[in-house]
């Protein structure tokens, strides 16, 4: 099987470059989008926020520092908060270190992730700058999120991440225009 990744404007049913596979077409199994949440302080309602309409999550872990780190810590409890089920835990980097260095730290990880909601995570050493074992994630992402079902019965509810008054202050009730929001539709 051959898991790629593709930006949405790439056509649905590209060949794969994948060695043994070079004259099979690819099929779009399904669209995703990330939500990045970084490790500092002032973010993290807006990553709480955020994490309100995930499906799963991807717990990033670099390979070249000790695990846990503080920020590492803080997205696992928010992982937990929201009652996330779907977790990929990816260690970052291992280009950068020797082998030994790199299954020290995944050992540290299982430790780290233990009794937690992480405990049976899937921990996939990657290095993204390299594109190493990308297609491992993809096909983690394929295998162990699942879509979401949809409900096109009921009346739908949406989810506020954030919202925006267009108004100026001072307008009259009449000339009240509304705002703008952003988030996601779903049924619960």
């Amino acid at each position: 099987m051959c898991y790629k990744a593709y930006g949405s404007g790439k056509e649905d049913s590209p060949m794969c470059d994948v060695p043994g596979f070079e004259n099979a077409r690819m099929k779009l199994l399904r669209h995703v989008s990330f939500v990045d949440c970084p490790g500092h302080d002032i973010l993290m309602a807006t990553m709480l926020n955020g994490a309100a309409i995930m499906d799963g999550a991807l717990l990033l872990i670099t390979a070249n520092e000790s695990c846990p780190q503080p920020q590492t810590s803080e997205h696992l409890a928010v992982i937990e908060i929201m009652r996330l089920k779907h977790i990929i835990i990816l260690q970052n980097k291992v280009d950068l270190i020797p082998e030994n260095v790199a299954l020290n730290q995944h050992e540290a990880i299982q430790n780290f992730i233990q009794g937690t909601a992480a405990a049976e995570a899937p921990v996939i050493p990657i290095s993204g700058q390299l594109k190493y074992n990308i297609d491992v994630v993809c096909e983690n992402i394929v295998k162990k999120i699942p879509i979401p079902e949809k409900n096109f019965v009921s009346p739908p509810t949406m989810i506020v991440i954030r919202s925006f008054d267009v108004n100026k202050p001072g307008y009259e009730v009449d000339d009240i225009r509304g705002g703008v929001a952003g988030g996601s539709i779903l049924n619960l």
